[in-house]
């Protein structure tokens, strides 16, 4: 995308809701025709009207600040007034993997997961997990999307990453470097060492098997304790991103 951003200033963002496009898509002046789900939704429950202002964004750190030009049942454009990218995150980030839920609770855990920071979820085949590795592919764009959604919600400019389903000595074969699973009979939170890695890894409701454990054990990933009581997997997946992101944050600190 070429041309010059102009700094948004002076204008408060945060009070408009926040409304998503195609990266490419965000440039000073340009005329914007949204996507029907996004035009349904200023439309519908949103009820905005031509003239009023909304921010624009697209997932790649590009945001801006928007009049409605067009509110049609068929068409709604808004004309970019202002612009800015938000830098791109420097760090490696939090990557949860969780054993694949069914239902609604795989997109919970997606929407959540983006809304506290995480920066890379990855669904995870096991033996016990409740969908398996081929219904997990099926789901893919879905959880995309749903992942997509919650952006706005949180008013996040980056997007998480959705990494495709993979099984569990997959997963740990791709991050030599190691992380955390969580675990009843693991670790405290302050005793993690902080070279235990940004990954964690979070099991389905049967746990793991005997033979995932000791694929833990043999690559030296460290188990967490995430509190006192028993935690369905999707909730582990948030509490625990939820805490990995935080230590994250205060390693780059320190460091």
């Amino acid at each position: 995308m070429g041309g010059t951003h102009h700094q948004v200033s002076g204008r408060p963002m945060k009070k408009h809701p926040w409304i998503l496009t195609s990266p490419g898509m965000i440039e000073v002046g340009e005329f914007v025709v949204l996507d029907p789900g996004e035009a349904r939704h200023v439309t519908g429950s949103l009820r905005r009207r031509v003239g009023d202002e909304i921010v624009l964004a697209d997932g790649r750190g590009h945001i801006a600040l928007a009049r409605l030009t067009t509110v049609e049942r068929g068409k709604v454009e808004a004309e970019i007034l202002a612009a800015h990218r938000e830098p791109e995150p420097i760090s490696e980030g939090v990557t949860v993997a969780l054993a694949m839920v069914g239902g609604q609770q795989m997109d919970w855990a997606v929407q959540k997961a983006v809304e506290v920071g995480v920066r890379r979820f990855v669904p995870l085949a096991t033996e016990r997990s409740q969908l398996r590795k081929r219904e997990g592919h099926g789901r893919m764009n879905h959880w995309q999307r749903v992942s997509r959604q919650a952006l706005k919600q949180c008013q996040r400019p980056w997007a998480m990453e959705i990494g495709q389903v993979v099984t569990l000595p997959e997963f740990v074969e791709n991050h030599r470097a190691g992380g955390v699973v969580a675990d009843r009979a693991g670790r405290a939170f302050d005793e993690l060492p902080d070279a235990s890695g940004n990954a964690l890894v979070v099991g389905p409701e049967g746990g793991f098997s005997e033979i995932e454990g000791n694929i833990f054990d043999r690559n030296g990933w460290t188990r967490l304790r995430l509190g006192l009581h028993i935690l369905r997997s999707e909730t582990a997946a948030i509490v625990g991103g939820a805490m990995m992101v935080a230590r994250e944050g205060q390693l780059r600190v320190d460091s």
